[in-house]
């Protein structure tokens, strides 16, 4: 008998015992959500679950990595470990293209069928059997994508990627489980990654929100996407040279005037806003916000002109010293003066 099936660590099933165990052995308590109700807990042959035709997790807009297949197959060739979670099916008859039938369907769980093959076990494993319902303002099919999204969510798993979720909201607006508003994709990606940082769950309702054309008040720009719609949409004849974000203005600025010193040329300027709160009064207070920035700029550079004039055109700085930071050798400096150029 294949050793890989039958040795195990302490505490954990053996491969040819899986069969066999009983609900009890199992530990972890299942985790329901808004509308999802849990069935029952058992074994079931692989061959009677339904995959997919790509066998994809539902929620992951890429399939399991060889890496991840491989990590989990040497895991689970220690044993079954009865305190980890168990994947999902649903209850229903599918047939496939080839006419083979199936009584369940995989909801996740895709990446431990694919180890426990690529250990040599093709029988079954314990599965939760779940089905999902309508609830107040929702519907089922929403609710199931919530869940399948917070059983990626627990840290230290491999969470939900930007990709995961752009890819949800897109097919939940296609199929109107989700509505094509700002504030209902929000809400969906706040709900269903709590534990993905704020930043890119952000960056998932801003890239739904341009990949649908949700309609919204006023729309943010980056830089890649200031240029496309030049290229693409702008109907005015005009060579824009710079693409100016209300952010960063200091850093802005160099990069500006660098351009303007390698040119030879008056820059020709256009400026975006960011707006969280999609309001045309940030975005106008903005405006005016920054418009009194240019003419402190034009302020500072007309006094540092009038300096450079009158003096030779050197700058007002005197910058030639420097903190000391060699401690030894030929050129070690005193740790306690400043050092100054010779």
């Amino acid at each position: 008998m294949n050793s890989i099936l039958t040795e195990t660590l302490p505490g954990r099933i053996a491969y040819d015992d899986l069969k066999n165990a009983s609900v009890e052995d199992f530990l972890c308590e299942f985790e329901g959500g808004v509308g999802v109700v849990h069935v029952s807990r058992q074994y079931i042959p692989y061959s009677e679950i339904f995959w997919g035709e790509t066998e994809e997790n539902p929620a992951r807009a890429k399939g399991s990595t060889k890496n991840n297949i491989k990590a989990l197959a040497s895991s689970r060739k220690m044993g079954i470990d009865p305190r980890a979670k168990l994947p999902a099916v649903q209850e229903t008859i599918i047939t496939d293209i080839d006419g083979n039938v199936y009584r369940y369907k995989a909801e996740n769980g895709i990446t431990r069928k694919k180890a426990d093959f690529y250990n040599g076990y093709t029988d079954g494993a314990w599965f939760d059997v779940v089905r999902y319902v309508e609830t107040e303002g929702r519907s089922a099919n929403l609710n199931r994508r919530v869940w399948l999204h917070l059983e990626n969510d627990p840290l230290p798993q491999e969470g939900n990627s930007v990709a995961d979720l752009v890819q949800t909201c897109c097919e939940l607006i296609a199929t109107e489980d989700l509505a094509k508003e700002e504030s209902a994709i929000r809400d969906f990606v706040y709900e269903s990654a709590p534990n993905m940082a704020t930043q890119d769950k952000n960056e998932v309702v801003r890239t739904v929100l341009k990949q649908e054309d949700v309609p919204t008040r006023t729309i943010s720009w980056r830089d890649n996407e200031c240029r496309d719609w030049l290229d693409e949409k702008c109907l005015d004849e005009i060579e824009v040279d710079y693409c100016f974000p209300f952010h960063y203005f200091q850093d802005r600025i160099y990069s500006l005037f660098k351009q303007f010193h390698e040119m030879q040329q008056v820059q020709f300027v256009v400026q975006h806003f960011e707006n969280k709160g999609d309001s045309e009064e940030v975005i106008i207070a903005a405006r005016e916000a920054q418009k009194k920035k240019w003419e402190e700029l034009r302020l500072i550079m007309k006094s540092v002109a009038l300096y450079m004039v009158a003096n030779d055109w050197q700058l007002p700085v005197d910058k030639d010293q420097y903190f000391p930071q060699i401690k030894s050798g030929d050129n070690a400096e005193d740790q306690n003066r400043i050092v100054f150029d010779n």
